[in-house]
């Protein structure tokens, strides 16, 4: 415990002129936006109810040949869709190289 450094406010304001602690602060930024992207797909693909787009016609005669059409459209609700995918391949190159690769990643559309 007696090795312990004196806090220094000179040395903590002049961490933010250093390019380090930035370089970790974006590396955790993104690590956590990761996993509140995949955990958004999961809730959305499992958990989340599906939504479509409803249109009801109702053809309505009336005396004297009239006919009136009551249309009623309910549209999707726009916002953000996330979709996730799995690919899988294989291949083989003329050096008798062969492999089989694959990728997942989320697909979001706006």
């Amino acid at each position: 415990m007696a090795d312990q450094e004196k806090f220094s406010l000179l040395k903590f304001l002049g961490s933010f002129g250093q390019w380090l602690p930035w370089v970790k602060t974006a590396r955790y930024a993104i690590g956590i936006a990761a996993i509140g992207l995949i955990g958004l797909t999961i809730y959305k693909a499992f958990f989340m109810s599906t939504e479509t787009t409803k249109q009801e016609t109702h053809i309505i005669a009336q005396p004297g040949s009239q006919v009136t059409i009551d249309q009623k459209r309910e549209e999707k609700k726009p916002g953000i869709e996330v979709h996730p995918f799995v690919e899988g391949y294989g291949f083989a190159e003329s050096n008798d190289r062969k492999g089989v690769g694959g990728k997942a990643g989320v697909r979001v559309d706006f």
